[in-house]
């Protein structure tokens, strides 16, 4: 990515320029502001600020009027209108006919008029649902997404739109506006995306840890107090299989040796130190970090 200090000195071209600020508004969800009549805009430019509203504010009225504005225009190859060269109108246009769900016919001719090139080119796949194109501009198409459908967006195609844009050394040197713009927001929307994905995730496994702990503790208690029982099992079947054995314990107090049993049977589970060992060994048979038994 660009070094922060050349992003910050065409964030303050952005906020000069009314045309650039709308897009950059549009997409990042910030009140666009429309120049007031004193300002001399173009009747085109007039539609697309009208229209980012519309798409903003969700309001299909009023992205049907302005819309039916301009598809009374027919251009082409021939006579290709200047209109068909402003990415922000044109990406505007797709993003509001594809959200309100109108006919894609007019705008896939309008498209064709254009000249070919990377943004054509995107704009077409996008429009025929071709977004994993290896020809697309990766950040237009992101934010095409985050506009339309953020559910549709993928770990791997947020990776690889991030590394597009780090790539891209020219990215300022090139002049295009409606790239860097869509290059920018893309990155600044995949940081917060990932920061905010690494905190869940780091949050769920804290949780996972915490329970893993106490099942932990659980089974080692419960697979202590099995094996005592068994030890105390077998050493009451000692004593009734083996008369020398039993006749030792008629000729001292069966009762208080039993309960003397009974009571070293115990020192598994009051001995603090033997189930902390115990527990260390069950978390290093389920690969626990060894670094973090100590706690």
């Amino acid at each position: 990515m660009v070094p922060l200090e050349e992003q910050m000195t065409y964030i303050q071209r952005i906020e000069i320029n009314p045309k650039l600020c709308a897009f950059r508004n549009m997409l990042s969800g910030n009140p666009i502001i429309i120049p007031n009549s004193d300002q001399q805009i173009s009747e085109t430019d007039k539609i697309y600020y009208e229209i980012a509203t519309a798409i903003q504010s969700d309001n299909e009225e009023k992205f049907t009027e302005y819309y039916n504005r301009k598809n009374k225009s027919n251009p082409s190859k021939d006579n290709p209108q200047p209109f068909v060269h402003d990415d922000f109108l044109i990406f505007s246009l797709i993003i509001g006919i594809v959200k309100f769900n109108y006919d894609k016919k007019w705008i896939k001719t309008v498209i064709s008029a254009r000249t070919k090139n990377a943004i054509t080119t995107t704009f077409e796949n996008i429009i025929n649902g071709n977004f994993n194109h290896s020809d697309n501009n990766k950040s237009v198409v992101f934010m095409y997404f985050h506009l339309i459908n953020q559910s549709e967006v993928s770990d791997s195609f947020i990776n690889e739109t991030l590394e597009s844009i780090n790539k891209n050394s020219q990215l300022f040197q090139d002049r295009n506006d409606f790239i860097i713009i869509c290059s920018l927001l893309s990155y600044n929307r995949i940081i917060t995306l990932k920061t905010l994905s690494d905190s869940y995730r780091i949050g769920l496994l804290n949780l996972f840890e915490t329970q893993f702990l106490k099942r932990i503790k659980i089974l080692a208690w419960f697979i202590q107090t099995v094996i005592l029982i068994l030890l105390l099992y077998g050493i009451l079947m000692l004593i009734s299989i083996k008369p020398d054995i039993k006749d030792f314990f008629d000729k001292i107090d069966s009762v208080f040796t039993l309960l003397g049993i009974i009571g070293i049977s115990q020192i598994g589970n009051v001995s603090k130190w033997f189930k902390v060992q115990f527990i260390k060994i069950l978390l290093y048979l389920f690969g626990y970090p060894q670094s973090l038994t100590s706690k």
